[in-house]
């Protein structure tokens, strides 16, 4: 065929596109067709609430603690009339909706692939099942750590994990074998479940063969993770780990699990530094008895735990480096990342804990959040560009300015604290920091605020679609933008990035920001801070794309090692700018 002949059958082939009401809507091609690589399902229907910031032009706190949640559904792939299957409940496929219309059968690719392969985001779907074991002495803070360790893993890879406390199987009547039991059907249920998305092909291959021997070697990346929420009452539980012999019974027990291969890898905690256990007592009994103490009960309550603690270590056997555990896969981390021993971890996602858990740790830590000043594309309503502020922008840097002073560099004594200032590479961040004072502080071994540049904080990248209105997008390209809100998440600019492209490049500085203890202002953009603001919020990324990060505005996240919920406080600088966004922007 002619190089002529071909371009024409080329331009004579529609894709469909499936609209809401289940009919197919005619789509021809662009020029370079629509790479809208992503990840799976529709967004959820829930959206950010917003706020109407106050004229006045001196900070205000606006609020306090958001969330958010997505509920999942069943849903079925259908080939041709018939359907070859549906998830159970709380099940999701591993692509983007926006290719859905990619994966159907047409006249010149009757035998599709059903199922695309994953991208960075869906990653934590490749490999085996794993369970995590998490060990160590009381106020070690274990089950923050299993609880910042699924939400990395579910929202930065996409990994199926849940949690398991040791603590809701133990029997009143003493009955370990009961207990035992119990937690171990409810991990077979959990990690034998099968990932449809990736058994599609052999499904379809093996012409509907449900007991192909194959399916337990399909990658699932189901992670669970044991922790007990009462070091002392699940101590003498199989499942707490607490000895070399429970432990090679998890193993034993696990290994003999039927058609499902597992990993254990066992993170043992360790602190050493006396200070570092004290501060973890007192903020564990703040989190349940939110009350200042006086100096003599804190005292006593810090006595009273040390004593638990020495119990506790004399019959708690550590992970032994002596040779007799080398066969096993653990993880020792001591005083949080200072330093960490790692045996026998191979495969993406073990090495991807590792590091993750070498950056985490319990101190109190607040992060503020705020998007540059409004810019000349904001007026305008373009996307991304690299355009300097307005008059109104540059006045919000002035202000941000004397916040980044009075608030940011401050703890709650009112004491001038080390502080960190991080921007993008764009000069609309750049411009709006321009402001915040860089005094050397400590002694001169600190400098205040000093000015780190990340391009990881750039705003999505939208492509051929740069420095257009979504109203141009709309005429020029309507089917782009049909895509687009189908799957606000998933979708991706032509030649440009996705949501989800997003979240794999702020994978790494998210490590950073775990690993710091001082106050962090971050200027950055919608799209960015949309990502970093619902990964600590534990917000489910599905909805990140909708959460108002508005202007003029600072957003204060808090947590540590022993509060269930991170704290929000908004802190509206003014001054009063009309919306420059529509509703389906970045």
């Amino acid at each position: 065929m002619t190089e002529q002949g071909m371009v024409g059958m080329v331009e004579s082939v529609q894709c469909k596109v499936r609209d809401s009401t289940g009919m197919y809507a005619s789509r021809a091609p662009g020029i370079y067709g629509s790479p809208t690589n992503g990840v799976y399902g529709s967004p959820g229907k829930h959206m950010a609430n917003r706020h109407n910031a106050s004229e006045d032009d001196k900070p205000k706190r606006l609020s306090t603690n958001s969330n958010g949640s997505v509920s999942k559904h069943k849903r079925s792939v259908s080939a041709g009339g018939g359907s070859i299957g549906e998830e159970e409940e709380g099940e999701d496929y591993s692509y983007v909706e926006s290719q859905k219309h990619l994966l159907e059968p047409t006249h010149y690719n009757p035998l599709p692939n059903r199922v695309p392969p994953p991208i960075a985001a869906l990653a934590g779907n490749i490999g085996e099942r794993h369970v995590l074991v998490m060990l160590g002495l009381p106020c070690r803070g274990k089950m923050f750590t299993s609880r910042r360790l699924q939400r990395y893993l579910k929202f930065f890879h996409g990994a199926d994990c849940r949690r398991f406390d040791v603590c809701d199987y133990t029997s009143d009547e003493g009955s370990e074998s009961s207990s035992f039991t119990d937690l171990f059907d409810d991990l077979y249920k959990f990690l034998h479940k099968e990932d449809w998305s990736a058994q599609t092909n052999i499904r379809l291959y093996e012409d509907g063969d449900m007991d192909d021997p194959r399916k337990k070697n399909v990658d699932s990346g189901r992670v669970a993770i044991l922790f007990a929420s009462d070091s002392e009452a699940a101590f003498q539980e199989t499942w707490s780990g607490s000895s070399k012999e429970r432990r090679r019974l998890i193993c034993e027990q696990l290994s003999s699990m039927r058609d499902v291969r597992v990993k254990v890898i066992f993170v043992e905690l360790i602190c050493t530094d006396p200070e570092l256990i004290k501060s973890n007592i007192l903020r564990k009994v703040h989190a349940s008895v939110p009350t200042e103490l006086d100096d003599s009960t804190r005292g006593a309550i810090v006595a009273e735990w040390e004593k638990k603690i020495i119990g506790y270590r004399r019959k708690y056997v550590t992970m032994q480096d002596d040779g007799s555990e080398d066969d096993l896969s653990y993880i020792k981390l001591i005083d949080y990342g200072e330093k960490v021993v790692t045996n026998s971890i191979h495969g993406y996602l073990p090495m991807r804990i590792v590091q993750f858990l070498s950056n985490i740790h319990t101190k109190s830590h607040s992060i503020y959040l705020t998007r540059h000043g409004q810019s000349e594309y904001n007026v305008l309503k373009k996307l991304g560009g690299n355009p300097p502020l307005t008059e109104y922008g540059r006045e919000y840097s002035r202000r941000l300015g004397k916040f980044a002073k009075e608030v940011c560099c401050k703890n709650a004594q009112g004491q001038e604290v080390p502080a960190r200032l991080w921007t993008s590479s764009l000069q609309r961040t750049i411009e709006t920091a321009q402001y915040v004072p860089h005094p050397v502080i400590c002694e001169g071994t600190w400098h205040q605020m000093s000015n780190r540049v990340y391009r990881n904080l750039d705003e999505i990248f939208a492509g051929e679609y740069e420095g257009m209105t979504y109203d141009q997008i709309e005429k020029r390209h309507g089917t782009e933008a049909t895509l687009r809100k189908m799957d606000k998440i998933g979708y991706r600019y032509p030649r440009g990035e996705s949501y989800f492209d997003l979240i794999a490049r702020l994978d790494p500085l998210v490590h950073e920001l775990e690993s710091y203890t001082e106050p962090i202002l971050v200027v950055s953009h919608q799209a960015t801070l949309r990502v970093i603001y619902s990964y600590f919020m534990d917000i489910d990324r599905e909805l990140a794309p909708k959460q108002d990060i508005s202007l003029h505005t600072v957003f204060k996240i808090t947590y540590d090692g022993f509060l269930e919920q991170p704290v929000l406080e908004k802190f509206y600088l003014g001054p009063e700018v009309a919306p420059t966004h529509q509703t389906e922007t970045k």
